[in-house]
Parts: structure tokens; C-alpha cells; sequence
């Protein structure tokens, strides 16, 4: 008698350890599908900067050249120099990086990359190759306090590349930047990734080409992996 009450304490105690497990499991679902009704609220709030960034913010030369190293220049603004700069585009850019960073904090604190990728990596791209220039002038200017400004956009824009160039969705696909010539008289295009993978600068980590198709696929599957955990310990540091 003494053995199956045993046997009926511990089948108590296992029932007990599951149900612990399926609500603890729950409670995690719940808190991560609550971050990201967060994230997706506060990030539409850098909405309308994010429309001009992309509409108007002009691109810097060096970037331009690497993407276009063959043709005339005449259909995107650009700049060199932060004083190139109006006051309203630096006030975009820094909404845009507050934004960016607003993210970077939220994926620090538990949100999942991989859901702000899946909604949001084209924009990463775009904003990215956009700010990236202009992070790096403002980090370099004179009597600037220590504190770093903007480094957690590397990360994601980084990131960003990978997902597009390794999801099953995204591979293979161009991804371009779309909006009026300086006059407005038609749209312009200017493409940063190329269906080859080629463009705007690739993630350190992106690889060379394998002889097996489906091998080519779980590697591919297997670097997205990667990548994405990659980015999310870079931005927990």
C-alpha cells in the first residue's frame, strides 16, 4: 500500500510540474504577444519621420558611388558634410535613430529580433543605409559627450540583412528604395539589394556558394538562425 501511494505522490506531483510548466508557458506567450502590441504602438509613432526619411533624406556620396559607381547622380540628393544637412532632415534622423534604438531596447528586454524582423527588416535596410552615414559623423564631431549615438542601428540593419538574404520568403528578391526625383516629376529607384545578394553592404557572417541545392537551403536556414540569435546577444550585451 506504502508503494502506491508513493506512485500516486509522485504521478500528483508530475501532473502538479506540468500544469506549472503550461501556465508559466502561457504567462510567456502573453508577455511576448504584449511586447510586441508595444513595440508595433511605439514604433508607429516615428512614422511620419520615417515617411520623409525615406522620401527625401539624401543619401550620402560615398554610398551612392558604391551603388551606382557608373552613373550620373543627378536623381538623388546627396550629401558629405553634416552642415549639408537641413535642420528638419537632422531632426528626422534623430527621431528615426530614437525610434531604431526604441527597438533595439525592446529586443534587449525580451522581445524576440526575429518579430521585429518579419515586420519591419526592409525598413531596417532602407533607414539604415540612410542614417549609417550620419551616425558616424555625429559620433566623430568635437566635444561630443562619450556616450555612444546610434550604435544599436549596426545591429539591426545588419540583422536586417541577413533575414532578407536567407529567409525562403525574402531570398532571391531585390529590395529598393523608392521615391520622387529632387523635382518631382517622376519616381526614382535605387536598388540596395540585387537578387544575387549584391548591394549595400553584407553581414560579416553571409557565406559563399554550396554545390547542393537543399544543402544551400539548410545552410541558409541554418545562417538566418544564426544570425538573428546573433543580433539579439550583440544588442543584449
Amino acid at each position: 500500500m506504502a508503494d502506491w501511494t508513493g506512485v500516486v505522490g509522485v504521478a500528483i506531483a508530475a501532473i502538479g510540474l506540468c500544469f506549472v510548466i503550461v501556465q508559466l508557458r502561457r504567462a510567456s506567450a502573453a508577455s511576448r504577444a504584449q511586447a510586441t502590441i508595444q513595440f508595433q504602438a511605439a514604433f508607429r509613432r516615428s512614422q511620419e519621420a520615417r515617411s520623409r526619411l525615406q522620401m527625401s533624406f539624401p543619401i550620402h556620396a560615398s554610398i551612392l558611388e558604391q551603388l551606382t559607381p557608373d552613373a550620373k547622380h543627378g536623381d538623388f540628393r546627396t550629401w558629405n558634410d553634416l552642415s549639408d544637412l537641413t535642420a528638419q532632415e537632422k531632426r528626422d534622423a534623430r527621431i528615426v535613430v530614437g525610434a531604431m534604438n526604441d527597438v533595439a531596447q525592446y529586443v534587449v528586454d525580451g522581445l524576440a529580433l526575429r518579430s521585429a524582423l518579419q515586420q519591419y527588416h526592409t525598413i531596417f535596410v532602407r533607414a539604415g543605409m540612410l542614417l549609417l552615414p550620419y551616425i558616424e559623423r555625429e559620433n566623430t564631431q568635437e566635444g561630443r559627450p562619450q556616450a555612444r549615438f546610434g550604435y544599436r542601428i549596426v545591429d539591426l540593419y545588419n540583422a536586417s540583412i541577413s533575414y532578407h538574404l536567407h529567409h525562403p520568403k525574402h531570398r532571391g528578391r531585390e529590395l529598393a528604395l523608392v521615391r520622387p526625383a529632387p523635382h518631382g516629376e517622376r519616381e526614382v529607384r535605387l536598388v540596395l539589394l540585387h537578387a544575387d545578394g549584391s548591394g549595400v553592404g553584407r553581414h560579416d557572417g553571409v557565406g559563399g556558394e554550396l554545390h547542393s541545392r537543399s544543402m544551400r537551403a539548410r545552410y541558409s536556414q541554418w545562417k538566418l538562425r544564426r544570425e538573428v540569435r546573433s543580433g539579439e546577444r550583440s544588442l543584449r550585451r
